[in-house]
Protein backbone atom coordinates (compact mmCIF):
# COMPACT_ATOMS: atom_id res chain seq x y z
CA UNK A 1 0.00 0.00 0.00
CA UNK A 2 1.45 3.73 -0.92
CA UNK A 3 2.07 6.24 1.52
CA UNK A 4 0.10 8.92 0.07
CA UNK A 5 1.16 11.29 3.09
CA UNK A 6 4.24 12.85 2.96
CA UNK A 7 6.11 15.64 4.42
CA UNK A 8 8.33 16.92 1.51
CA UNK A 9 7.09 18.50 -1.33
CA UNK A 10 8.73 20.05 -4.97
CA UNK A 11 7.21 23.06 -5.97
CA UNK A 12 8.19 24.39 -9.71
CA UNK A 13 7.90 28.06 -10.31
CA UNK A 14 8.53 29.53 -13.41
CA UNK A 15 9.21 33.83 -12.97
CA UNK A 16 8.95 35.70 -15.73
CA UNK A 17 12.62 36.94 -16.88
CA UNK A 18 13.90 39.87 -19.05
CA UNK A 19 14.32 38.52 -22.17
CA UNK A 20 17.61 40.08 -23.26
CA UNK A 21 20.87 40.92 -21.10
CA UNK A 22 20.43 41.60 -17.46
CA UNK A 23 23.42 43.18 -16.06
CA UNK A 24 25.12 41.96 -12.66
CA UNK A 25 23.35 43.54 -9.67
CA UNK A 26 20.63 44.35 -11.32
CA UNK A 27 16.85 42.70 -10.24
CA UNK A 28 16.20 39.36 -12.53
CA UNK A 29 12.28 39.28 -12.25
CA UNK A 30 9.34 40.87 -9.81
CA UNK A 31 8.93 39.07 -6.95
CA UNK A 32 6.96 35.69 -7.49
CA UNK A 33 4.79 33.23 -5.33
CA UNK A 34 5.68 30.05 -4.27
CA UNK A 35 2.22 28.62 -4.00
CA UNK A 36 1.02 26.31 -0.86
CA UNK A 37 4.91 26.84 0.07
CA UNK A 38 3.71 26.40 4.20
CA UNK A 39 0.78 24.02 5.51
CA UNK A 40 -1.48 26.51 6.90
CA UNK A 41 -2.12 30.48 6.46
CA UNK A 42 0.79 31.53 8.14
CA UNK A 43 3.00 28.79 8.34
CA UNK A 44 6.64 27.88 8.78
CA UNK A 45 8.70 25.05 6.40
CA UNK A 46 11.62 24.31 5.83
CA UNK A 47 13.55 24.65 2.55
CA UNK A 48 15.99 21.82 1.90
CA UNK A 49 16.94 22.01 -1.45
CA UNK A 50 17.10 23.86 -4.38
CA UNK A 51 17.56 23.10 -8.34
CA UNK A 52 17.33 25.23 -11.24
CA UNK A 53 16.47 24.43 -14.92
CA UNK A 54 18.13 26.61 -17.61
CA UNK A 55 17.10 26.31 -20.67
CA UNK A 56 19.80 28.63 -22.03
CA UNK A 57 22.73 26.80 -20.86
CA UNK A 58 24.84 29.60 -18.90
CA UNK A 59 26.50 29.76 -15.40
CA UNK A 60 23.92 32.46 -13.56
CA UNK A 61 25.34 33.41 -10.10
CA UNK A 62 22.92 34.55 -8.19
CA UNK A 63 21.27 35.27 -4.74
CA UNK A 64 17.66 34.84 -4.18
CA UNK A 65 15.85 36.94 -1.18
CA UNK A 66 12.55 35.12 0.31
CA UNK A 67 9.85 37.35 1.64
CA UNK A 68 6.23 36.75 3.28
CA UNK A 69 4.45 39.59 1.55
CA UNK A 70 5.15 39.73 -2.07
CA UNK A 71 7.51 43.10 -2.86
CA UNK A 72 9.74 44.56 -5.53
CA UNK A 73 13.12 44.87 -4.74
CA UNK A 74 13.41 47.00 -7.75
CA UNK A 75 12.36 47.57 -11.77
CA UNK A 76 13.55 43.47 -13.06
CA UNK A 77 16.51 44.84 -15.21
CA UNK A 78 17.28 47.82 -12.77
CA UNK A 79 19.20 48.10 -9.79
CA UNK A 80 17.43 47.33 -7.08
CA UNK A 81 16.06 50.42 -5.62
CA UNK A 82 13.53 49.52 -2.30
CA UNK A 83 12.41 52.04 0.76
CA UNK A 84 13.63 51.04 3.81
CA UNK A 85 9.70 50.76 4.76
CA UNK A 86 8.76 48.74 2.02
CA UNK A 87 11.93 46.48 2.13
CA UNK A 88 10.59 46.04 6.32
CA UNK A 89 7.03 45.57 4.76
CA UNK A 90 8.18 42.56 2.17
CA UNK A 91 9.34 40.35 5.55
CA UNK A 92 12.32 39.16 4.14
CA UNK A 93 12.98 36.12 5.78
CA UNK A 94 16.00 34.85 4.45
CA UNK A 95 18.10 34.69 1.36
CA UNK A 96 20.54 32.17 -0.86
CA UNK A 97 23.59 32.77 -3.10
CA UNK A 98 23.49 30.70 -6.07
CA UNK A 99 27.60 29.94 -7.35
CA UNK A 100 25.77 27.84 -10.81
CA UNK A 101 29.51 26.69 -10.78
CA UNK A 102 29.45 24.29 -7.71
CA UNK A 103 26.39 22.43 -8.57
CA UNK A 104 25.35 22.68 -12.34
CA UNK A 105 24.96 19.90 -14.72
CA UNK A 106 24.97 20.12 -18.45
CA UNK A 107 22.58 18.68 -20.77
CA UNK A 108 23.89 19.46 -23.56
CA UNK A 109 23.69 22.75 -25.99
CA UNK A 110 20.07 23.17 -25.15
CA UNK A 111 19.87 23.83 -20.77
CA UNK A 112 21.66 23.07 -17.69
CA UNK A 113 20.42 22.51 -14.28
CA UNK A 114 21.73 23.43 -10.72
CA UNK A 115 21.01 21.37 -7.68
CA UNK A 116 22.17 23.05 -4.02
CA UNK A 117 21.12 20.76 -1.02
CA UNK A 118 23.37 22.10 1.67
CA UNK A 119 25.62 19.53 1.81
CA UNK A 120 29.03 20.41 0.71
CA UNK A 121 32.18 21.73 2.37
CA UNK A 122 31.78 24.94 0.13
CA UNK A 123 30.60 28.08 2.04
CA UNK A 124 28.35 29.24 -1.15
CA UNK A 125 26.52 26.00 -1.05
CA UNK A 126 25.90 25.09 3.10
CA UNK A 127 23.45 27.59 2.77
CA UNK A 128 20.54 25.51 3.67
CA UNK A 129 17.85 24.96 4.94
CA UNK A 130 16.45 28.01 5.44
CA UNK A 131 13.24 28.89 6.87
CA UNK A 132 10.83 30.38 4.64
CA UNK A 133 7.71 31.94 6.25
CA UNK A 134 4.43 32.91 5.19
CA UNK A 135 2.10 35.54 5.96
CA UNK A 136 -0.43 35.69 7.97
CA UNK A 137 -4.07 34.90 5.91
CA UNK A 138 -1.72 32.84 3.24
CA UNK A 139 0.06 29.60 2.93
CA UNK A 140 2.38 31.20 -0.27
CA UNK A 141 6.45 32.51 0.06
CA UNK A 142 7.64 35.16 -2.30
CA UNK A 143 10.89 34.93 -3.53
CA UNK A 144 13.04 37.38 -6.68
CA UNK A 145 16.35 37.38 -7.41
CA UNK A 146 19.55 39.73 -7.98
CA UNK A 147 21.68 38.78 -10.75
CA UNK A 148 25.52 37.95 -9.52
CA UNK A 149 28.83 39.47 -10.59
CA UNK A 150 28.39 39.09 -14.81
CA UNK A 151 25.59 39.89 -16.88
CA UNK A 152 22.80 37.26 -17.65
CA UNK A 153 21.06 37.07 -21.03
CA UNK A 154 17.69 35.23 -21.91
CA UNK A 155 16.57 34.06 -25.48
CA UNK A 156 13.03 34.03 -23.37
CA UNK A 157 10.71 35.10 -20.67
CA UNK A 158 10.31 31.63 -19.55
CA UNK A 159 14.35 30.35 -20.02
CA UNK A 160 14.21 29.38 -15.85
CA UNK A 161 12.44 27.00 -13.87
CA UNK A 162 12.87 26.83 -10.15
CA UNK A 163 11.96 23.86 -8.25
CA UNK A 164 11.81 24.46 -4.40
CA UNK A 165 12.59 21.18 -2.13
CA UNK A 166 10.06 21.94 0.87
CA UNK A 167 9.53 19.88 3.80
CA UNK A 168 6.81 20.70 5.43
CA UNK A 169 6.46 19.06 8.68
Amino acid sequence: MANLESNFEIIRVTPTVIAGTTHGGDVMFNATEIPNAVIGNGGCSKLIGVSITDQDQENHNMDLIFMSVQTNLGTAGSAPNITDDDLLAADITSSLRIVWGNGSTSLGTASSIYTSSGHSDDDDIKQLPILLQANAGSTSVFFTAIAGGSDIDFAATDDLEFMFHIQKK
